[in-house]
């Protein structure tokens, strides 16, 4: 990660009353991420307006309380409606100022952002002095750089045809443990909920779209025609078919040599949360072999790839990486995924692996982001089969103490599941790779909430959360504990207890 010395910034105070503030006041009001360097030739920003729909950095469980008997697909519309909308009036009153801003190639690589009422671009020292001035300016963070990996011998864009899924629940010969343990096949056989009708975006690096136990349950966008270098929807991205690489800025998302070891990294998290069978055989592999699985790629840009997941209408959003050392700009993504739980994405981000070993960190740093984000993201951490904490499973707590959010300890993670020595896909779709670490953990949990949503697709996010709370087992300390939260998740008791929330 890049770094950038911190700059203390001395605004002059001006005591002129006129209607329109006069550029000093405007500056001493907007709030300046320590981080940003005045004197860059060119850095990356974002930029929040006032207007948000959650007001304050305690809004979150304030605003729930508005939708207590109300539908996730009711109001789902609604909220990305308000979200446009506040968007679109903070812009439209600054366009004639960015436009002047871009035409003098002071900015560059504009993005205009409604999943929080901002933009992101690049811009000069000149323009930041400048944006400090526009009109309804709030605050303005250091972006992170893209990581784009090395784009040779990636694969086919897309999947020419979409195999028919060979999963159906009398099919099924066997199973790997981990599935047993938390007892997926039994929501299956009981209730004959496989996670149909769900969408799970899958945030990561590596993917290979055309192994069987994946492109038969690969997502495709109906609005475009791949591969005619055309955005056929009109939403700003071209042929984004199964899903797209917002860093990169392309469709293509197979790069199957983005691995660790043997694993293919994406494809592993995709196909224990969306895969049918193992290749050539009657082995099920996904939690939730009945539901969709996109893939996404989008670590600088979260704001673009968190409003794409939003539209093409996903259910849940996993996440299996960790960030350290964002400074302030952890409020940002906090934000964006505060805003996307709104619009009924459940984000789900594993512990990470920090406990031990020479990437060993101190609490409370060992969870980070997107894990440490309270409410919005479940934190997930994990066992073995013998129900035993890996010495390299992150622990909380974790704390908050930015200019945005304050809440200092903050009680992370939330669950546990499984994430030792777990059975994955290699590169050919079979079941032969072994993994370990809080990245198999999170996809545990997506999977589980998929069948959940597929049981009760009017499920809150946070009603989701509470039911995990009220079906999870306790495996550690009484109660809350910092190594596995709420205690251990099987999808059999949470799909029950779904059900029964039927609205």
């Amino acid at each position: 990660m890049v770094k950038i010395n911190s700059i203390l910034v001395t605004l002059i105070l001006c005591l002129s009353c006129t209607s329109q503030p006069s550029n000093e006041e405007s500056r001493n009001d907007v709030w300046l991420d320590p981080s940003l360097n005045l004197n860059s030739p060119s850095q990356s920003i974002v930029v929040w307006f006032e207007d948000q729909f959650l007001e304050n950095g305690d809004s979150f469980l304030k605003r729930i309380k508005d939708f207590d008997g109300q539908k996730r697909s009711e109001v789902r519309d609604s909220i990305i409606a308000e979200l446009k909308a506040k968007s679109a009036t903070s812009l439209e009153r600054v366009q004639t100022q960015l436009s002047d801003l871009m035409e003098r190639g002071e900015i560059d690589a504009l993005k205009k952002h409604w999943i929080i009422n901002g933009f992101s671009c690049e811009a000069t020292s000149s323009a930041l002095k400048e944006i400090q001035d526009l009109l309804g300016v709030d605050k303005i963070f250091l972006k992170q750089p893209p990581f784009v990996p090395n784009g040779r011998d990636r694969g086919p864009e897309y999947l020419q045809t979409i195999p028919t899924s060979r999963f159906s629940t009398d099919a099924v010969e066997d199973y790997p443990w981990n599935i047993e343990m938390i007892r997926a096949p039994e929501v299956w056989e009981s209730y004959q909920i496989i996670g149909e009708g769900t969408l799970n975006v899958v945030h990561d690096f590596g993917f290979k779209l055309d192994i069987p136990p994946l492109a038969e349950t690969i997502y495709v966008n109906e609005g475009e025609i791949p591969g005619n270098g055309v955005d056929d929807d009109n939403n700003g991205y071209i042929d984004d078919y199964h899903g797209y690489d917002f860093d990169g800025g392309i469709a293509n998302l197979n790069n199957p040599f983005v691995r660790r070891s043997t694993i293919i990294h994406g494809n592993a998290c995709a196909a224990m949360i969306s895969g049918t069978f193992a290749t050539n055989s009657q082995q099920a592999i996904g939690i939730a072999p009945g539901s969709k699985w996109a893939p996404v790629i989008g670590g600088s840009n979260i704001e673009q790839a968190v409003e794409w997941a939003i539209e093409q209408g996903a259910d849940t959003y996993s996440m299996s990486f960790s960030q350290p050392n964002l400074g302030e700009y952890r409020s940002h993504w906090r934000k964006v995924m505060e805003h996307g739980t709104f619009c009924g994405v459940v984000f789900i981000s594993g512990a990470g692996n920090f406990a031990a070993g020479p990437n060993a960190v101190p609490v409370p740093v060992q969870m980070r982001n997107p894990e440490d984000i309270p409410n919005a993201v479940l934190g997930v951490a994990g066992v073995g089969e013998d129900g035993n904490r890996p010495v390299f499973s992150s622990q909380g707590p974790v704390e908050w103490d930015t200019q945005y959010y304050k809440e200092g300890r903050v009680n992370k993670p939330d669950f546990a599941t499984l994430n030792y020595q777990i059975s994955c896909v290699d590169p050919e779709g079979n079941l032969s790779n072994m993994a370990s670490g809080n990245s198999v953990a999170g996809p545990h949990i997506a999977g589980i909430v998929s069948l959940m949503l597929s049981a009760n697709p009017d499920l809150f996010p946070w009603e989701v959360k509470e039911i995990l709370k009220k079906t999870a087992e306790d495996i550690g300390a009484p109660g809350f504990d910092y190594q596995s939260g709420h205690g251990f998740v099987n999808a059999f008791d949470a799909v029950s207890e779904a059900l029964n929330w039927k609205k």
